[in-house]
């Protein structure tokens, strides 16, 4: 299917937001759809140094990786607010963030269950995915990017210093939701 190409003006700005839609197969591995590893490898070079990444699963390109499972191929093993808290404690050299946590409340409760964790009720609730966002924007620095998946386009916000560059919609065909991706730029603290 032919990319269907649109570019915007964001309301009452001068800001240019590009968005794009296209066809891909569904995959549980976000990074390996096409159009989406794609678009990650536009924004992440040198092998990923610098990126960070709470929610890693199988095939994160990111240099600090992250899953709750310790089954997955990952650096750490830990609830990602705690890596996240972690890593700023270490000041190491933050480029940018990937945000790929599981889309829904159900998906989040089915990833701590494969870890043998219970979820909370804190853990199915907006707090989930503010709480891992709120210590990881800080540790993105001014001109730096968050790249964030899902099935909406909320990604870190205006609220935590960032605005919207590019918007990718991939559409998986049948009952399946699109994977929204949302990347934007630090613009301030």
């Amino acid at each position: 299917m032919t990319p269907q190409n649109v570019e915007i003006e964001e309301i009452g700005t001068d800001k240019k937001i590009i968005i794009r839609r296209v066809f891909s197969r569904a995959s549980k591995a976000t990074f390996t759809i096409p159009p989406i590893k794609e678009l990650v490898n536009k924004y992440v070079k040198n092998d990923g140094k610098g990126w960070i990444d709470p929610f890693s699963g199988d095939n994160s390109p990111a240099e600090y990786t992250n899953d709750l499972n310790p089954e997955k191929p990952t650096k750490y093993h830990m609830d990602a607010v705690e890596f996240c808290k972690l890593l700023s404690t270490l000041n190491i050299i933050c480029i940018g963030g990937l945000f790929d946590p599981p889309y829904s409340y159900r998906q989040v409760t089915e990833h701590y269950a494969e870890a043998g964790i219970k979820a909370t009720s804190m853990d199915t609730s907006y707090n989930f995915y503010n709480r891992v966002m709120t210590v990881l924007a800080p540790m993105i620095p001014i001109g730096g990017y968050a790249l964030s998946f899902g099935w909406n386009s909320n990604g870190f916000g205006k609220s935590k210093g960032f605005e919207i560059v590019e918007i990718l919609v991939v559409a998986h065909g049948l009952h399946h939701n699109d994977t929204i991706c949302t990347v934007e730029r630090k613009v301030r603290k």
